[in-house]
């Protein structure tokens, strides 16, 4: 996948192939825009209001107690985000829009939206980050922090939208009954594991804050009997085993080169014979390639964690290192840039 902007009409794509407007001024200023534009749409209950029926701007700024000069500007704003349409002075959500935007929709990503706040003030440290070589480091929040609630429903939201996926290309040895889902927050993958595999039982080790919004996550779904959590830190804790499969989903980015052929191989040692493990992470192309939007979470990565979105040869080279061998690679339909990979002891 490739970030850019699209042309609306035939003169505007001539000024781009000519390179005749400023792009990098139009991803600045618009894509800050289009960002908080939609934020705001979610913070605001916009999106939640228009679920329920079509309004007038005066009728969407007296129901959320917004100014009307406001909601009708924010409106404009999100019909041309594509996130609501106009008709006759009332304003809808888009039909598109309505599959992500609802409330009451399974694939709702406005949870996602919200904790782009959080977001946003991690990037304000940008240039900091680049100068000092310091990461924010979000897993250090303290368990009480309210960010953590914020950001585990934020990725519970994204795993749902690609947890029957995952799972469906994940194959256990005959006769499974643990795994062990490592940092694995919501614990959303394990438990659609779970659900797939009959007799099959997880544990999810994460840190505390994680822990605590996960298993909530897990009780009101009703899947406690099947996904329990523990808390500890999965560079020092004891894995225990051994385990028939390991989760470690978009963990590996968080870490060093030296930490996570570190990790692979406690994982080695605390899986079966024949346990699989379970690797899902946004892999960026070899530098010879040409980019796509994989680099921009490189650099998310190294500003929220010191670390960096990996190549396959690096992901190869980790899981070799620490006695594992590939045996499939798949990128993943249902979200842009992420690759499951299944390996097992060599």
């Amino acid at each position: 996948m490739r970030f850019g902007l699209k042309a609306d009409n035939l003169l505007e794509r001539v000024a781009d192939w000519l390179n005749l407007a400023p792009q990098p001024l139009a991803h600045a200023f618009f894509g800050m825009m289009a960002s908080r534009t939609l934020m705001a749409g979610e913070r605001l209950g916009m999106f939640a209001a228009l679920a329920d029926g079509s309004a007038t701007v005066e009728e969407l700024a007296a129901r959320l107690k917004l100014s009307p000069e406001g909601t009708r500007a924010l409106l404009e704003a999100l019909e041309a985000c594509d996130a609501v349409e106009r008709k006759k002075g009332r304003y809808r959500m888009a039909d598109r829009a309505r599959r992500w935007l609802d409330p009451r929709s399974p694939q709702y990503v406005g949870g996602f939206l919200d904790f782009n706040y959080t977001q946003w003030e991690w990037w304000s440290h940008m240039e900091e980050a680049v100068r000092t070589g310091e990461s924010v480091d979000i897993h250090r929040f303290t368990p009480d922090d309210p960010r953590w609630r914020s950001y585990i429903h934020a990725m519970h939201q994204m795993a749902r939208l690609s947890a029957p996926e995952v799972v469906r290309s994940i194959p256990l040895p005959r006769g499974a009954r643990h795994v062990l889902d490592l940092g694995g927050a919501h614990g959303w993958f394990a438990a659609e594991l779970c659900r797939r595999n009959r007799g099959v039982k997880a544990t999810v080790l994460d840190l505390e804050g994680s822990v605590r919004v996960g298993r909530e996550i897990i009780s009101q779904a009703g899947l406690s009997h099947l996904v329990t959590h523990q808390a500890g830190d999965l560079l020092t804790s004891e894995l225990g085993g051994p385990y028939d499969g390991v989760l470690l989903f978009q963990v590996m980015h968080h870490l060093s080169p030296a930490q996570n052929v570190a990790l692979l191989r406690r994982v080695r040692t605390a899986l079966t014979h024949k346990g699989t493990l379970a690797v899902l992470e946004y892999l960026r192309e070899d530098v010879e390639k040409p980019p796509s939007a994989a680099p921009l979470i490189g650099l998310h990565y190294f500003l929220t964690s010191k670390a960096a979105a990996y190549t396959p040869a690096e992901m190869e080279g980790f899981l070799g290192d620490a006695g594992f061998r590939i045996e499939s690679a798949r990128p993943v339909r249902h979200l842009p840039l992420q690759t499951l990979l299944i390996a097992r002891p060599e």
